[in-house]
C-alpha cells in the first residue's frame, strides 16, 4: 500500500538520465515511472526513448540493440525503429505492418539532463521545462557538476515540498534569519518563491565565517526544480538543479546538479565551486532520514513559521488525474 493518498507517478517532466550518461550512438536502459525504458542517441546527436521491448516478438531493445543512423536496431530480427517508435525497416524488404510500432517518450534535453514527459492519460505536454542556460547564457559559468542518489524511499511531491518548508532550514540544515523576499507565486505549472537565509561555513571548511544568500526557487512540476542562489559575500551566483524521478510505487531516483558564475580568479572559482557543491550535496542528504521515515498527513497542524505549505499542496493537485482527498489549505 502506498504511503501517500495520491498517485506515485504525477504528470510532468522527469529525468531519465543525465546527458553525459548517453554517449554518441549509445544505448542505455533505465527504469522510471514504473516502466523499463530504452534510451538511444542517434548519429544525429538526438536523444530518444522507447518502450524496452520490440513489438515483433518481444526482444529487449537495450540488450544487443544498436544505433543505425537515427534509429535503433533490434538484435533479434534486425528491425529498426525511429525515435517516434515507428518501424522503418524490416530486413529483406518485407512490408511493414501498420501496428509494428512501440510506445515512445517525448524528450527534452536541457542543461545536462534528459527529461521525459509523463501524463497518466497520455496527453501531450502542457508546459515546457525551461533551459536556464538558454535564458542566462553559458558564458562565464562553470561546467555542471552532478550527484545521483539512486534509490530513496520518497515521492516527488515530498522532496519538492522542502522548497517551501521554511521552518526546516534552521532545524535540519543550520540556516538562520530565514525571511521571504518574494512571496509564493503559482503560475500554472510553475511555482516561484524567494527567501534570504544566513549560514555558517564550518561544514565547507571555512570555520567562523557566515554568509547571507538569496534563494530564488523555481519548481516546474514535481520533477524539475531550479534554485538560483546569489551570495553577495563572494560576489557570485550559483545555480542548483534537483531532479526527482519516481522509479516505482515506493522509490525515487534523485539527481542534483550545480554550476557557478566564474569569479575573476580561476583558482578561487575552482575552490569556491567545489566547496559550494559539496555543501549542496550535504544539504540534500540531510533530508534523507526525514523523507524515508515520515508519514504524510493530509491535514497537518501547521505553525505560523512553516511557510506556504498549504498553498504548495493545493498547487500539487493539478499534477494528478486521479481523484484524491483534499489537502490542507
Amino acid at each position: 500500500m502506498s504511503r501517500y493518498p495520491f498517485p506515485s507517478f504525477p504528470r510532468g517532466w522527469f529525468a531519465l538520465a543525465l546527458s553525459h550518461e548517453l554517449g554518441e550512438a549509445a544505448v542505455l536502459t533505465v527504469r522510471a515511472l514504473g516502466k523499463e525504458i530504452v534510451l538511444f542517441r542517434g548519429e544525429d546527436g538526438k536523444a530518444n526513448a522507447l518502450s524496452a521491448h520490440c513489438p515483433h516478438l518481444g526482444a529487449h531493445l537495450g540488450k544487443g540493440g544498436c544505433v543505425q543512423g537515427g534509429t535503433i536496431r533490434c538484435a533479434f530480427h534486425g528491425m529498426r525503429f525511429d525515435g517516434r517508435g515507428e518501424c522503418v525497416e524490416i530486413p529483406g524488404g518485407a512490408k511493414i505492418p501498420p501496428a509494428m510500432r512501440t510506445p515512445a517518450w517525448e524528450l527534452r534535453e536541457i542543461d545536462g539532463a534528459i527529461l521525459a514527459w509523463h501524463d497518466p492519460a497520455g496527453a501531450p505536454p502542457s508546459f515546457e521545462p525551461p533551459s536556464y542556460f538558454a535564458m542566462r547564457g553559458t558564458e562565464g559559468w562553470t561546467d555542471m557538476s552532478w550527484h545521483t542518489w539512486p534509490k530513496l524511499h520518497a515521492h516527488p511531491q515530498e522532496t519538492s515540498e522542502n522548497s517551501v518548508d521554511l521552518a526546516h532550514f534552521p532545524a535540519v540544515h543550520g540556516y538562520s534569519a530565514v525571511d521571504i523576499v518574494e512571496p509564493i507565486e503559482l503560475d500554472g505549472d510553475t511555482l516561484r518563491i524567494a527567501y534570504s537565509m544566513k549560514r555558517g561555513l564550518d561544514n565547507v571548511g571555512m570555520p567562523g565565517q557566515t554568509v547571507q544568500s538569496i534563494f530564488k526557487v523555481r519548481v516546474h512540476g514535481l520533477g524539475y526544480s531550479v534554485v538560483e542562489v546569489t551570495v553577495p559575500t563572494f560576489n557570485t551566483e550559483f545555480r542548483t538543479y534537483v531532479l526527482c524521478t519516481p522509479i516505482d510505487e515506493d522509490t525515487v531516483i534523485l539527481r542534483g546538479g550545480g554550476t557557478m558564475r566564474a569569479m575573476p580568479d580561476p583558482n578561487m572559482t575552482a575552490m569556491i565551486s567545489k566547496l559550494f557543491f559539496q555543501g549542496f550535496v550535504q544539504d540534500v542528504e540531510q533530508d534523507f532520514q526525514i523523507w524515508e521515515n515520515k508519514a504524510y498527513f493530509e491535514r497537518p497542524v501547521l505553525a505560523a513559521n512553516d511557510g506556504p505549505i498549504g498553498a504548495y499542496r493545493k498547487w500539487c493537485r493539478r499534477f494528478y488525474d486521479e481523484p484524491r482527498a483534499e489537502a490542507a489549505e
